[in-house]
Protein backbone atom coordinates (compact mmCIF):
# COMPACT_ATOMS: atom_id res chain seq x y z
CA UNK A 1 0.00 0.00 0.00
CA UNK A 2 1.23 3.29 -0.69
CA UNK A 3 1.14 6.38 1.59
CA UNK A 4 0.21 8.97 -1.35
CA UNK A 5 -2.76 11.11 -0.33
CA UNK A 6 -6.17 10.84 -2.04
CA UNK A 7 -6.51 13.09 -4.52
CA UNK A 8 -10.04 14.10 -5.87
CA UNK A 9 -10.66 16.88 -9.24
CA UNK A 10 -13.91 17.64 -10.21
CA UNK A 11 -15.43 20.49 -12.19
CA UNK A 12 -18.28 22.83 -10.83
CA UNK A 13 -19.75 25.39 -13.08
CA UNK A 14 -21.95 27.87 -11.70
CA UNK A 15 -25.03 29.23 -13.50
CA UNK A 16 -25.08 32.48 -12.17
CA UNK A 17 -21.38 33.76 -13.03
CA UNK A 18 -20.62 36.97 -14.20
CA UNK A 19 -18.95 36.93 -17.24
CA UNK A 20 -18.67 41.07 -17.30
CA UNK A 21 -16.92 42.88 -14.46
CA UNK A 22 -19.29 44.18 -11.85
CA UNK A 23 -20.59 47.27 -12.58
CA UNK A 24 -18.80 51.00 -10.72
CA UNK A 25 -20.43 51.88 -7.45
CA UNK A 26 -23.08 53.93 -8.47
CA UNK A 27 -24.00 52.89 -11.65
CA UNK A 28 -27.02 51.25 -10.40
CA UNK A 29 -28.35 53.82 -8.95
CA UNK A 30 -27.66 56.16 -12.79
CA UNK A 31 -29.48 53.09 -14.32
CA UNK A 32 -32.32 53.51 -12.20
CA UNK A 33 -32.75 57.10 -12.44
CA UNK A 34 -33.04 56.44 -16.22
CA UNK A 35 -35.52 53.70 -16.41
CA UNK A 36 -37.20 55.86 -13.82
CA UNK A 37 -37.23 58.82 -16.48
CA UNK A 38 -37.92 56.78 -19.75
CA UNK A 39 -40.75 55.07 -17.96
CA UNK A 40 -42.17 58.78 -16.93
CA UNK A 41 -42.00 60.25 -20.57
CA UNK A 42 -43.72 56.56 -22.13
CA UNK A 43 -46.31 57.65 -19.35
CA UNK A 44 -46.58 61.66 -20.84
CA UNK A 45 -46.94 60.08 -24.18
CA UNK A 46 -49.30 57.38 -22.93
CA UNK A 47 -51.52 60.14 -21.04
CA UNK A 48 -51.65 62.70 -24.29
CA UNK A 49 -52.79 59.97 -26.35
CA UNK A 50 -55.95 58.82 -24.17
CA UNK A 51 -56.65 62.30 -24.17
CA UNK A 52 -56.69 62.42 -27.65
CA UNK A 53 -58.55 59.24 -27.52
CA UNK A 54 -61.77 60.27 -25.38
CA UNK A 55 -62.02 63.74 -26.87
CA UNK A 56 -61.87 62.65 -30.40
CA UNK A 57 -65.22 60.56 -28.79
CA UNK A 58 -63.47 56.78 -29.79
CA UNK A 59 -63.56 56.16 -26.50
CA UNK A 60 -66.36 56.84 -23.77
CA UNK A 61 -64.61 57.88 -20.87
CA UNK A 62 -61.32 57.05 -18.53
CA UNK A 63 -62.87 54.16 -16.55
CA UNK A 64 -63.51 52.43 -20.22
CA UNK A 65 -59.92 52.82 -20.90
CA UNK A 66 -59.06 51.09 -17.79
CA UNK A 67 -60.79 48.47 -19.05
CA UNK A 68 -58.93 48.74 -22.45
CA UNK A 69 -55.71 48.71 -21.31
CA UNK A 70 -55.92 46.56 -18.00
CA UNK A 71 -54.92 48.54 -15.31
CA UNK A 72 -56.89 50.24 -12.64
CA UNK A 73 -59.31 53.77 -12.60
CA UNK A 74 -56.85 54.91 -10.50
CA UNK A 75 -53.89 53.92 -12.48
CA UNK A 76 -55.54 55.52 -15.15
CA UNK A 77 -56.43 59.07 -13.09
CA UNK A 78 -52.68 59.14 -12.58
CA UNK A 79 -51.55 58.76 -15.91
CA UNK A 80 -53.76 61.19 -17.55
CA UNK A 81 -53.22 63.63 -14.91
CA UNK A 82 -49.67 64.25 -16.41
CA UNK A 83 -51.67 66.11 -19.15
CA UNK A 84 -52.80 68.07 -16.47
CA UNK A 85 -48.97 69.13 -15.55
CA UNK A 86 -47.65 72.36 -16.51
CA UNK A 87 -46.31 72.67 -19.26
CA UNK A 88 -42.77 73.34 -18.19
CA UNK A 89 -42.85 70.31 -15.82
CA UNK A 90 -43.65 68.18 -19.39
CA UNK A 91 -40.47 69.62 -21.26
CA UNK A 92 -38.17 68.73 -17.87
CA UNK A 93 -40.17 64.71 -17.41
CA UNK A 94 -39.08 64.91 -21.96
CA UNK A 95 -35.54 66.38 -21.28
CA UNK A 96 -34.71 63.86 -18.58
CA UNK A 97 -35.70 61.34 -20.67
CA UNK A 98 -33.12 62.01 -23.09
CA UNK A 99 -30.09 62.37 -21.08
Amino acid sequence: MSQEPLRVEFRVELGNRRLEPKPEPGARAERQRVDRAARRARNLALAHWIDYLIRSGEVADLATMAKLCKVSRARMTNIVGLVKAAPTEQNCILVAAHQ
